[in-house]
């Protein structure tokens, strides 16, 4: 949940679900921060309606750096956060 993150958690958390309302009119779309990291690593240039510029890459470079996690999403305890070793065995898993 959102109050269980720091500030900069909450803030990447946040950038995140701006940018899913954007791509979907959704809170958090599944998947949502799988897309956000490829988008982040140059391996998509959209996603729904969203287009990807540098602008929001290099924010979402700058906010996941600063709160040094990854934000997932979790049906029963929403908004999480990873730290960077276990968003790597995440994203792994997921491929």
């Amino acid at each position: 949940m959102l109050k269980d993150l720091n500030k900069e958690q909450r803030k990447l958390a946040k950038y995140m679900s701006y940018l899913s309302e954007d791509a979907f009119c959704a809170s958090w779309m599944d998947g949502l921060e799988f897309e956000l990291w490829k988008a982040m690593n140059n391996e998509i240039n959209e996603y729904g309606t969203l287009k990807f510029n540098d602008e929001i890459i290099e924010k979402l470079k700058k906010l996941s750096s600063k709160a040094k996690v990854w934000i997932v999403f979790d049906d029963s305890r929403e908004e999480l956060y990873l730290p960077w070793e276990l968003w790597y065995a995440r994203l792994e898993n997921n491929l």
